[in-house]
């Protein structure tokens, strides 16, 4: 039953699929690869594997025998259907293939345990040295190696330290971009994350790329000025590397190594002035396009990192900004939030015309209430009285804070007084309901509380300090007509 439930597990559908999915587009890069980019019986820039690898980080450890066997009969299909034939040394290139690219996937995935992102450096120096370099030796050894044990065919030195630099170039060249399609058709999130200011930039940066390429490597040269020009794709990589995020970065390598290898496919190009043997020429534009490309790549991670760290620090220091202006017993704003808020509210009122009420709360004898029941008491007491009147503040620009001690504040943004006495009332009836016992009041068995208010009009000159004493001052005299009350003041009154 065991080998059974396997069996079924192994052809489930989605796991055919991701074989099927593996066999079309390897066999798809062999055709890529053999139509642009053939030099002779080598290709400069062997694809399969670039994809393979991304499809190997994307896909979980479950799936990794069904993309295994899709290399194998992808290889098999791909290069008897292209070329023509298939002989017995090309078991060996297959060999080294399969074997390259899924013994370096286990040595990634052991040292990065993080999940697969390459936006840090640390994954980025494993994607090159591991996915990269350890991959294309790897290739090298097996296939040399195999190629030994089946034809007799010693490896050369010169061709094995070509065959090295086109493998490691051609998975450099495919991975990162391949990587970040499949993971966005997988999270379904296809989005490059571009800013809108970033659009004409973008614009910017791929006509001056097409312009290096089709001017620098995409003709003959004949003087070693023209030839200098190469050094110019290094500020343009920096600018890509610095500017934009990994995606736009990855996508820029492919489009720069995919143009120079076709180029020098064709024998055009600085480095075919320079070296009379194509494979030379090839061997240093791919070393030439590498190191520019990798150091934009690393140069970039760090940017981005750097970036990710400033914002991380913003954000707490902005969280923790936020924290200092929290009452820390009753989780409501604090006397310094409150001085913010009232500025801010001042000047909203006067830019917008519109009236502004601060109501000044204060709890009804509760130095009494302290002695009679305990501080713990009363810190509870605190906390039931802020919630109280929170939930009376239903918009997102009212506030209340603490002010010290059992005294509160509201600010009321485009409140005029009507509609500050609606809200005292129903602070009042929210207070009652909680009906906290409080037998040490000389005016009520339970707690109640006393609130002044005054409202700023678009003709009154108030400032924060003004408006806080009249709010207090209609504090007091409802403290004077007997507590548990209210009083309205009006500033025009006041004021005469």
């Amino acid at each position: 039953m065991e080998i059974i439930s396997r069996c079924k597990s192994f052809f489930s559908l989605l796991n055919i699929a991701v074989f099927a999915f593996m066999v079309l587009s390897y066999v798809a890069m062999i055709y890529l690869s053999g139509a642009f980019f053939m030099v002779g019986e080598i290709a400069i820039l062997w694809l399969g594997n670039g994809i393979a690898t991304a499809l190997f980080l994307v896909c979980s450890p479950k799936r990794w025998p069904h993309l295994a066997l899709g290399i194998m009969i992808a290889y098999f299909i791909g290069v008897h259907s292209h070329f023509g034939s298939f002989d017995r040394n090309q078991i060996a290139f297959l060999l080294a293939n399969v074997l390259s690219v899924v013994l370096t996937i286990i040595v990634f995935k052991k040292l990065c345990k993080e999940p697969v992102t390459f936006n840090d450096l640390r994954q980025n120096i494993l994607f090159l040295t591991v996915l990269c370099m350890l991959s294309a030796l790897l290739n090298i050894v097996i296939g040399a190696t195999a190629l030994w044990v089946i034809s007799d065919i010693k490896p050369v030195l010169s061709r094995s330290l070509i065959w090295f630099v086109g493998n490691t170039v051609s998975i450099f060249a495919s991975t990162l971009t391949a990587f970040h399609i499949f993971s966005s058709f997988k999270n379904k999130t296809l989005s490059l994350h571009i800013q809108k200011q970033q659009v004409f930039e973008l614009g910017i940066l791929c006509l001056s790329t097409l312009l290096i390429l089709v001017e620098v490597f995409g003709r003959e040269h004949y003087n070693k000025f023209t030839v200098s020009l190469i050094f110019l794709l290094f500020p343009v990589a920096m600018w890509v590397a610095l500017r934009f995020n990994h995606y736009i970065t990855s996508v820029w390598i492919t489009v720069v190594f995919l143009t120079c290898g076709f180029y020098s496919t064709v024998k055009l190009g600085p480095f075919i002035f320079m070296f009379n043997d194509l494979s030379y020429a090839i061997f240093y534009m791919q070393i030439y396009i590498f190191t520019a490309c990798s150091t934009a790549l690393i140069i970039g991670t760090i940017n981005t990192e750097k970036e990710s760290k400033n914002h991380t620090i913003a954000e707490l220091n902005k969280q923790l900004d936020n924290l200092t202006k929290i009452d820390p017993l009753t989780k409501i704003a604090n006397r310094r939030k409150y001085d913010d808020s009232i500025k801010q509210a001042l000047a909203s009122a006067k830019t917008n015309g519109t009236p502004l009420t601060l109501i000044a709360i204060d709890i009804d004898y509760f130095k009494l209430y302290n002695d009679e029941y305990g501080h713990l008491m009363g810190d509870e007491c605190l906390v039931s009285v802020a919630n109280a009147i929170n939930k009376n503040l239903l918009r997102t620009n009212d506030i209340v804070a603490r002010m010290g001690g059992e005294e509160f504040f509201c600010i009321l943004p485009n409140t005029d007084s009507a509609a500050a006495i609606g809200i005292m009332q129903k602070i009042q009836s929210s207070i009652a309901e909680l009906n906290i016992p409080h037998q040490a009041s000389p005016i009520e068995p339970y707690l109640t509380v006393s609130m002044g208010a005054c409202t700023k009009t678009q003709s009154d000159n108030l400032d924060a300090m003004r408006l806080y004493q009249l709010a207090d001052t209609a504090l007091y005299a409802a403290k004077e007509q007997g507590r548990n009350t209210y009083v309205m003041s009006n500033y025009s009154e006041l004021s005469s």
